[in-house]
């Protein structure tokens, strides 16, 4: 008798562990595996950038409040580690619970690069607002990028900041600024240009100066300039010789690296005469004479 309530007793005990056990694995969700490698698009990066496409609304909705940082700059990539993403999510238990975190993910950020059309169009505006009729002949053949420049998918808000002439090649220098990507330097594109013309160096509004002024923006690009190589040894650049009343262009090849505001030798192509020019831009140097 004793031996035969033993063995219910166990078979009762056996059923309660399988029935429990069963009850735990059927209310279980599985964690959802945050991307090990993410191209954001922001200048940010935001928990919800981590999550795959088909996650619940409501935890993709949670999750865009949770800001991770900084997005890297464009062509760069940043690696998060899993202790250092924790961190930043820690105060969202509910989160960390419905989540599983890899050892390490790789951030790219998306990048396009300014096309020709967009710096024409650019263009054409400021010289239509400062009255200078060269604009109604502009073409696209007639604008040269020096090199790739590379922006944030989408409008780039692109803005002319200076124009510098020189009159005797009918060749013009335009300083543009991607205004809505405020982290990529100002950059050069040269034109050549019909029409009556103006002598003097052309600032395109003070709208632009008070832009370039936002809070961080001047010290994001000049963060971004000190360490940016603008001029490379055996890279074509484009000198510009100024004095009070002359401004004008050459070809010159740099002879060493260097960032915004440098001294660096360069040698002119035609006359292979080596000299010191300022770096003030991609692919481009000034003197002063």
């Amino acid at each position: 008798m004793r031996f035969q309530m033993g063995g219910a007793f166990m078979r009762v005990a056996i059923a309660v562990v399988m029935f429990s056990g069963g009850s735990a694995q059927a209310v279980r969700v599985p964690r959802i595996e945050l991307l090990r490698v993410v191209r954001v698009t922001g200048a940010r990066v935001l928990l919800s950038d981590l999550l795959p496409e088909d996650v619940p609304g409501s935890l993709r909705a949670r999750a865009t409040e949770i800001s991770l940082g900084a997005a890297p700059q464009l062509g760069n990539t940043r690696t998060l580690e899993r202790s250092v993403l924790i961190s930043h999510i820690s105060d969202s238990q509910d989160i960390l619970s419905e989540i599983a975190v890899p050892d390490r993910i790789v951030i790219s950020r998306e990048s396009r690069a300014i096309t020709v059309s967009e710096v024409l169009d650019a263009i054409r505006k400021a010289l239509e607002h400062s009255s200078v009729h060269a604009a109604e002949t502009l073409q696209p053949q007639d604008i040269l990028l020096q090199s790739q420049v590379f922006v944030s998918p989408g409008d780039a808000g692109l803005q002319v900041m200076r124009m510098d002439l020189d009159v005797g090649l009918r060749r013009a220098r335009f300083l543009l600024w991607p205004s809505r990507d405020p982290s990529v330097l100002p950059f050069f594109a040269t034109a050549r240009l019909d029409g009556d013309l103006p002598l003097a160096p052309v600032h395109f509004g003070a709208e632009l100066d008070r832009s370039m002024n936002r809070p961080g923006i001047s010290s994001a690009l000049k963060a971004a300039a000190t360490q940016e190589i603008l001029v490379a040894p055996g890279e074509r650049a484009t000198l510009l010789l100024r004095s009070d009343t002359l401004r004008m262009f050459a070809d010159v090849v740099p002879l060493e690296k260097g960032t915004l505001g440098q001294q660096v030798r360069v040698r002119m192509l035609d006359t292979g005469k080596i000299f010191n020019a300022q770096v003030d831009g991609r692919a481009h140097l000034e003197m002063k004479f």
